[in-house]
């Protein structure tokens, strides 16, 4: 919760000012007179303004309290909800999620179609451009950790053979971390290949040009006819 003080001639005009201002309603804030003010005898002495202490929700407040609407109403339970900023952006951690896996979904879905949704109404509210992250008992953290583990796998296995490699499908999130992983090695490049929900991320030798494979591991290489053995 934080708090503001407004001086001004009276109390109605301090509250009208204050509402334009920050674009608010009668319901988004709660006020308490500080001081009434007096004004100066006939006119002649300087008059002491009226002072109006505004009490309302910050952002960390008003990210939680949607958190906690939204898992209500799709009767999700939870025992606490950390946020840690980091100038406009918000880290939420959702922790002790009982059915963490409905809310996650597969391959993230769920949660960035809620995180999604988080973001908009927050940055509609707020009438900022706020980056809103979130997170379920550390699973981004974790998945995270074990590209990167991958990465550094793959990456000195391409330096070694020279042959590229090709991701499975991933959101943008992730495709966005093997990027920004890649970026600080000047021996490697990336592209993307692919549309929509099929995206992949090829990571070869830099310089190069990248040869994309499915790593798949059940994929064999089609056997050629004896006709198109003979061409």
């Amino acid at each position: 919760m934080k708090t503001i003080e407004r001086e001004g001639k009276s109390t109605s005009s301090i509250i009208s000012g204050f509402m334009k201002e920050h674009n608010l309603q009668l319901e988004d804030f709660k006020f308490e007179v500080v001081d009434e003010g007096k004004k100066g005898f006939l006119g002649l002495f300087s008059t002491k303004p009226t002072v109006v202490r505004f009490s309302m929700q910050d952002t960390k407040d008003s990210i939680a309290e949607m958190i906690r609407n939204f898992l209500k109403r799709i009767s999700i339970e939870h025992e606490n909800i950390r946020i840690t900023q980091q100038g406009d952006r918000y880290l939420i951690e959702i922790q002790g999620v009982k059915e963490a896996g409905f809310l996650i979904g597969k391959e993230a879905r769920i949660l960035d179609s809620f995180q999604h949704l988080i973001n908009q109404m927050i940055n509609k509210q707020e009438q900022q451009q706020l980056k809103i992250e979130i997170d379920v008992d550390g699973y981004r953290e974790r998945k995270n950790k074990q590209l990167l583990e991958k990465l550094d796998i793959v990456a000195e296995r391409i330096k070694k053979n020279g042959r590229s490699y090709t991701f499975e499908p991933m959101l943008a999130p992730r495709r966005k971390l093997i990027h920004q992983f890649v970026e600080k090695d000047k021996k490697l490049q990336t592209m993307t290949i692919g549309k929509g929900d099929s995206k992949r991320v090829v990571i070869s030798l830099a310089g190069t040009k990248p040869q994309p494979r499915p790593q798949n591991r059940n994929y064999r290489p089609r056997r050629r006819t004896e006709n198109e053995q003979k061409k």
